[in-house]
């Protein structure tokens, strides 16, 4: 388990090797080499495994494995170390919904909905959330909402398979228009 730890400031040759290895776990992630890039992250101090940009990169790996579990237990502690952040109880959501349940994961982003009321992915991932379930009205609510806050999420949105409800239930409705 990950606890806050008393993370001392670098002298410059430290932070330089830090962030090597970083760029490592980056390009092995790029690479689809995951095993590589997890075993890189393991090669770095334990002194530093609890820093920020440490648990991001892990948070990362585990996402590339499919370690949900893990990478569930790293996002709800950056979200203690970064509330201001909106993308940790997205990341947190994201993994509760594959290793739980798509309910626990919406109770998430609706909590950290009210705190983020900026962040466009927190209602797209709810569209989501609510289309697999059947919900297509509430669903296309929460798109409607996403997109007026970042209009490029109309692209990503044709090719989301947890949206097929929602895009299904247009041409339904065109069809019965004719």
């Amino acid at each position: 388990s990950y606890h806050k730890m008393n993370t001392p400031p670098l002298s410059p040759e430290e932070r330089q090797a830090l962030l090597k290895r970083l760029n490592a776990v980056q390009g092995y992630l790029h690479l689809g080499m995951h095993m590589e890039a997890w075993n890189e992250l393991e090669s770095i101090e334990p002194k530093d495994r609890g820093r920020i940009e440490v648990l991001k990169a892990r948070l990362e790996v585990c996402r590339s494995l499919e370690g949900w579990e893990l990478m569930a237990e790293i996002a709800q502690h950056l979200g203690k170390l970064e509330p201001e952040e909106a993308e940790h109880p997205i990341n947190l959501a994201f993994a509760v919904r594959r290793f739980k349940d798509t309910q626990a994961a919406a109770k998430i982003l609706e909590e950290a909905k009210n705190r983020f009321p900026q962040e466009a992915t927190i209602p797209y991932n709810l569209a989501c959330y609510r289309a697999v379930v059947g919900r297509v009205a509430e669903a296309k609510v929460f798109l409607a909402e996403a997109f007026s806050l970042d209009a490029s999420l109309r692209v990503t949105s044709l090719d989301d398979s947890d949206l097929a409800g929602v895009w299904d239930s247009f041409t339904l409705q065109q069809e019965n228009q004719t």
